[in-house]
């Protein structure tokens, strides 16, 4: 129960109290200057309770005193310089160990403990003292002290409980902010500011380094919007967890181009949005990334079923071993892990060997890599052969920590290198009569094993030049990287074909890959042959493959020329015979109309003639670039014109669906209407039936005109297609002779073959085939 005086206390100063608390409360919300905030404490207490003095004590770091960090009253000087001892006997060291709040009516008669000189050297008599902080975890003490004896209540002991509750507080989130600034001084000094929009609203320098090298305007940017492979990526789901959760997060990612960089962040959100520190890593990745590649080589060696490893002390003693080295002996491994390993199984009993084991583990003990070949027996009799090496393992500072031993079983090596003696023993009787040429074989470091050849007769090297060599070594760099290049092929399992010049003589080299009996490529095979007369052949050949060429070009040339000259004269006589006829007529008996006709029939045809020489002539000189024709809207021009000839002679004519193919729009429009007009001519005595199709090969188009006309003679298919060759007489049928070979021209122009087949009196086909559409250049 309340004492007399409690019980009378006036209720205006106990609500003052509270104002003082919630007051000091607001400020250490508002101000983050502790000092400030333990002064304005000190005063708050001293008037509320009317006491001449107050004060904040802090503990410290030893743990045996208390320095007086803040207070009022004092005389000049002290408050930040003043300690108190801390122990038992002492008022300081008897609060800092109280639950409850310590009150002194008189300190000249307190037993508890002594006052300090602190308080004596004041006069003090009364007051009160409470722990900041925890009885545990005690920060300091928080005391109001007055000169005359006086009698507190409980509420002025809570009061002060109150004041020193909020200073604890303040000082318990000074001390978070300065963990976490530690903490973000360890992450990095890259930061952002987000608000709950996702917007940002601060980056400091090494953020705008680290994530905006392009020096962007990202103040008032989404973050998505910025950069937004980060929201498909752990950035966006990690953010929202903390700004939605309320809870900080940390984690490492990847960003990829433009930043190509690994992160290390930390996200703490805040009453505005988020806070985020991070730091570039990519480095750091890329160390633990060779790390771990290491440590996987090292796995998958210390692991490998055809590998012999073991790992060594300095002084030979095993440490480890694989499975793959216990097989041949007939032990475990607690066997043999612990001894020297020139003592155990795998060395048999001969002196010679272990000792030989022995110096090669010291030599690799003080840095050198020992490569070694031993023959040896296992358990069961059966003879076998190692061959590895003895490696230090090093530490960072290059200083030797271990051994490792690796070997391999190469007994069937062994065998192999024997057989293959016997056929290089072969081959080179082989090769030793290669006529005008060279042959090689090479293993799988590219090095000649063996070279013959009546080659070497006349070239600058010899065989012992070339023996034990490497391409590049013997022929030059350049040669040899590009036989180099062949031989890695070779043995991949490909053959190749090179073309060389070497010594003033032009060589095409074979290369051939060498199986073993499991079908495996274990060594390669060159043949190399002399073909400077073939390549002097070949290129007279080209020459004269140019002359005639040009000879065509000028020879078309001088067609064109010629018949476009000849027309003049045959327009001229036409003219002229016509005028005679008209001017004449009556003085003209019947005879001289009709040789006049003949004359004029003469010419006419030989205009025509001349005109389709013209044509034949033009096909190369004339004809516009092959481009994409729709040969459907050809063909459909080419019956446009032939209308009045189909219902003339009632003819059936049936089209399938063209293709579109590389071509002249123009010279396959000759074509087809020359095809079509030989149908049409060619029917005999029925109504001409005609069918234009076409059927795709490949990558080229076969297109078709077929008619059930008079047919030709199957051996005269050929004979069609030259100039000025008739298979009718022209009282039968009206033409030049040029037609086909005006038809045959255009499509080798388009690179493609016309050829006729045909059942005389039945049916004639004509086909050609043509290029589809991108696969032809003129």
């Amino acid at each position: 129960m309340d004492s007399p005086a409690e019980a009378d206390a006036e209720p205006h100063v106990r609500i003052r109290q509270q104002e003082v608390v919630s007051e000091l409360g607001q400020r250490a919300l508002e101000s983050d200057d502790l000092d400030q905030l333990m002064h304005d404490a000190s005063v708050a207490v001293a008037e509320t309770l009317d006491a001449e003095y107050a004060k904040v004590l802090e503990l410290l770091p030893d743990g045996d005193e208390l320095f007086l960090r803040q207070g009022v009253g004092w005389r000049e000087g002290l408050a930040g310089s003043a300690t108190v001892p801390v122990n038992r006997a002492s008022q300081a060291g008897y609060t800092l160990r109280s639950q409850t709040p310590v009150v002194v009516d008189d300190l000249r008669t307190e037993e508890r403990f002594s006052g300090p000189e602190l308080l004596t050297d004041h006069g003090v008599v009364s007051g009160i003292s409470v722990v900041i902080g925890s009885v545990s975890d005690p920060w300091g003490v928080l005391g109001a002290h007055a000169t005359e004896e006086r009698e507190f209540t409980s509420h002025d002991a809570h009061f002060v409980k109150s004041v020193a509750n909020v200073l604890a507080s303040a000082i318990e989130n000074e001390r978070t902010q300065s963990e976490l600034e530690e903490i973000y001084g360890r992450i990095s000094d890259a930061f952002f500011a987000l608000d709950a929009k996702w917007t940002f609203t601060y980056l400091n320098d090494q953020a705008h380094a680290l994530i905006n090298p392009e020096e962007r305007t990202l103040i008032g940017e989404n973050i998505w919007a910025a950069f937004p492979e980060g929201a498909e990526r752990k950035f966006k789901p990690k953010y929202e967890d903390a700004m939605y959760e309320q809870e900080t997060v940390s984690f490492e990612e990847y960003y990829p181009d433009p930043l190509d960089t690994w992160f290390e962040v930390r996200a703490y959100p805040s009453e505005t949005g988020l806070s985020v520190y991070f730091r570039d890593i990519t480095a750091r990745k890329e160390r633990e990334r060779e790390l771990e590649e290491t440590e996987r080589r090292f796995d998958a060696i210390f692991e490998d079923p055809n590998i012999l490893v073991g790992l060594l002390d300095l002084d030979g003693t095993v440490i480890d071993i694989n499975r793959t080295a216990m097989e041949y002996i007939e032990a475990d491994i607690e066997d043999v892990t612990g001894k020297p390993f020139w003592n155990t199984p795998w060395w048999g009993t001969g002196d010679e060997v272990r000792g030989d084991i022995k110096e090669w583990t010291e030599r690799a003990a003080t840095g050198e890599y020992v490569d070694f070949e031993a023959d040896l027996t296992r358990p069961d009799g059966e003879r076998y052969t190692l061959n590895g090496v003895f490696r230090p393992v090093t530490n960072d500072d290059d200083e030797v920590v271990s051994v490792i031993v690796s070997d391999r079983d190469v007994s069937e090596r062994r065998q192999y290198e024997r057989r293959l003696e016997e056929s290089e023993h072969r081959y080179r009787t082989l090769a030793e009569s290669f006529p005008n040429g060279i042959v090689t074989l090479f293993d799988d470091t590219l090095r000649y094993t063996l070279a013959e050849g009546r080659a070497f007769d006349y070239l600058p090297v010899s065989k012992d030049d070339v023996e034990d060599k490497t391409p590049k070594e013997v022929w030059g760099e350049e040669m040899g990287s590009k036989l180099e290049d062949g031989l890695r092929a070779t043995l991949d399992g490909d053959e190749r074909r090179i073309e060389v010049t070497y010594a003033g003589r032009e060589w095409v080299v074979h290369t051939v890959p060498l199986t073993d009996t499991k079908g495996d490529v274990s060594t390669g095979m060159t043949m190399a042959q002399d073909i400077t007369e073939r390549k002097e052949y070949e290129r007279k050949l080209e020459e004269s493959n140019e002359r005639l060429e040009e000879s065509n070009r000028r020879l078309e040339q001088f067609a064109y020329a010629a018949s476009h000259d000849l027309q003049e004269p045959l327009r001229m006589v036409s003219s002229y015979l016509r005028l005679v006829e008209r001017r004449y007529a009556d003085e003209l008996d019947e005879d001289g109309r009709e040789f006049i006709e003949y004359a004029v029939d003469g010419a006419d045809r030989m205009r025509d003639m001349v005109e389709a020489l013209l044509k034949y002539s033009r096909v190369e000189a004339k004809g516009d670039a092959l481009e994409p024709v729709e040969l459907d809207a050809v063909l459909d021009d080419v019956l446009a014109d032939l209308q009045l000839r189909i219902e003339e002679t009632g003819a059936d004519v049936t089209v399938g669906s063209l293709p579109r193919v590389n071509g002249d729009a123009s010279q396959l429009r000759q074509l087809l209407q020359n095809l079509l007009d030989n149908a049409l001519t060619y029917s005999g005595d029925e109504p001409p039936t005609v069918e234009v199709s076409a059927e795709r090969r490949g990558r080229t188009w076969v297109v078709s005109v077929r008619d059930e006309g008079v047919g030709i003679d199957p051996d005269e298919t050929d004979t069609v297609f030259e100039v000025f060759q008739r298979l009718h007489g022209r009282e039968e049928y009206a033409g030049t002779g040029v037609g086909l070979a005006l038809c045959e021209r255009i499509v080798e122009r388009h690179g493609g073959e016309i050829w006729a087949d045909s059942e005389p009196g039945e049916w004639s086909t004509f086909s050609f085939t043509l290029p589809e559409a991108g696969e032809s250049d003129e």
